[in-house]
């Protein structure tokens, strides 16, 4: 199924130590706002891109996705990762699908966007995993209160594919009832929807960090 892609781009670099947002940020001499548009731009099933980057940024983020291969559009996002993608998702041109995907994944391969979206011929919701390799511990204070099934856990990533009516319906329920969610996929799963899941890639990180920045850098190279 083809779709657009909403390329949430509005997160501060405050992490980086500069005021500079997030999306800006070079890395190997292009901002991971080119890097991860034009992973999405490669993907056969990619339409169009909607990125949703800092208010008053708009110009600058048109500037630095010049010359991209699929149409793109730009809009202000909002002051949460949510209301950025409920934006995007209102300036999207006409569409079955969407894949939310997160600019600071600058690496993730076209492949993968092609995986995800193709995947709603089947199901209605889809997002990447990988799976967990540490034991991981419930914790309260300062000591352990469980310790977590690892066969049961999995790292989520991004881009995170839905069948267009049932992205926007999700939405339209969470800001109804003041929900915020720290991923698309649990707006989904509030309304009832399951989430099935696919493989991810260990090439696609979430740079966060000027250490991430620095292993970003190590992959491309």
């Amino acid at each position: 199924m083809r779709g657009v892609v909403l390329l949430l781009a509005a997160g501060e670099g405050s992490r980086f130590g500069t005021s500079v947002p997030k999306s800006f940020v070079e890395l190997a001499g292009l901002p991971l706002l080119r890097w991860a548009a034009d992973g999405a731009a490669s993907a056969e099933l990619v339409s169009a891109i909607v990125v949703a980057t800092s208010a008053g940024c708009e110009e600058r983020a048109l500037s630095v996705l010049e010359g991209l291969s699929k149409p793109v559009h730009v809009v202000a996002g909002g002051p949460t990762r949510q209301a950025s993608a409920s934006a995007a998702c209102g300036a999207s041109p006409e569409t079955d699908a969407f894949a939310v995907h997160d600019a600071a994944r600058a690496l993730c391969p076209p492949a993968l966007f092609d995986a995800a979206l193709s995947a709603l011929d089947l199901w209605d919701a889809v997002c990447p995993v990988v799976p967990v390799s540490d034991t991981i511990k419930e914790v309260a204070a300062d000591r352990v209160v469980a310790t977590l099934e690892r066969d049961k856990l999995a790292f989520v990533q991004t881009p995170q594919a839905f069948r267009a009516d049932v992205y926007r319906r999700a939405h339209a329920e969470a800001a109804a009832s003041g929900f915020v969610g720290t991923d698309d996929a649990a707006l989904v799963e509030r309304i009832g929807i399951e989430v099935h899941v696919i493989g991810g890639d260990v090439r696609n990180l979430k740079v966060t960090t000027a250490h991430d920045l620095d292993v970003a850098a190590t992959l491309l190279g």
